[in-house]
């Protein structure tokens, strides 16, 4: 009989003698995944602790990051006021722009290079 064809009334099978059963088999997999995530979550706290003392990281943040953040929020801000709000906008067409954003990408890219060889 194949999976499909089971009989849903069926009494589950008797586990053997020695053997756990699924419901003893489901609750130490239980035990195991939360003892795996508390691991984890000590792991990635240790790791966040060291990263936030490194000097390194902690002053990582990038003008190219923070200009990307406000090019999107400036076009979040358009289409709010243009379709939202019903505004007239000037309409621009995406054709006009994806090329001037690649050339955008393209020196953001270039000059953080720039700033960590320096």
């Amino acid at each position: 009989m194949t999976s499909d064809q089971r009989d849903p009334n069926a009494q589950p099978e008797a586990a053997r003698p020695g053997q756990p059963t699924f419901e003893q088999r489901m609750e130490r997999f239980g035990q195991e995944a939360g003892a795996a995530g508390e691991r984890l979550g000590r792991e990635a706290e240790a790791a966040a602790q060291r990263w936030s003392q490194d000097p390194n990281v902690s002053g990582a943040f990038s003008a190219a990051g923070v200009a990307f953040g406000l090019i999107v929020l400036a076009i979040g801000a358009w289409f709010f006021a243009d379709v939202t709000l019903g505004m007239s906008l000037p309409s621009i067409p995406w054709r006009d722009l994806w090329p001037l954003a690649l050339i955008l990408i393209g020196l953001a890219v270039v000059f953080r290079g720039m700033v960590r060889r320096a």
